[in-house]
């Protein structure tokens, strides 16, 4: 016969069971909110790196434009939301009356550009590519 003194509750059997499940379920969960995360910013220097191509363009659609203009125009789109580290490329290099129309590449890494370090991926970049017509006067 079992004696009250010798039975064990209920809750004492379970007492480690939450700490176990935690430790379990723990890491998983902030991992998928790291990835989400990282997602969500690889998305936004894609967004970011067509817009400033797109806005640099329109700048070096305007009489009187200058590759100068332009490059200005890509380093605030990108430095507006923390792109620091990229490159643009604008052809033709020397836009004068005769210019037909306008070509800005903007490259971005996406290494140098990233709070966590790409591990799944060797050297990721990200190009934004736009070409115009000029205006003619």
């Amino acid at each position: 016969m079992i004696s009250k003194s010798q039975k064990r509750p209920a809750k004492s059997r379970r007492q480690g069971s939450l700490t176990v499940e935690v430790a379990v379920c723990l890491p998983i969960l902030l991992m998928v909110l790291f990835a989400c995360y990282e997602l969500a910013h690889a998305n936004m220097l894609l967004h970011a790196t067509e817009s400033a191509a797109y806005e640099g363009a329109r700048v070096g659609i305007i009489p009187g434009a200058s590759s100068d203009k332009i490059e200005a125009a890509v380093k605030g789109v990108l430095n507006s939301v923390g792109i620091n580290n990229f490159d643009v490329n604008v052809n033709p290099k020397k836009i004068n009356t005769d210019t037909k129309s306008v070509q800005v590449e903007v490259l971005v890494p996406f290494r140098s550009n990233t709070s966590i370090p790409p591990f799944f991926v060797k050297d990721p970049r990200f190009r934004g590519q736009c070409e115009l017509s000029r205006e003619t006067l």
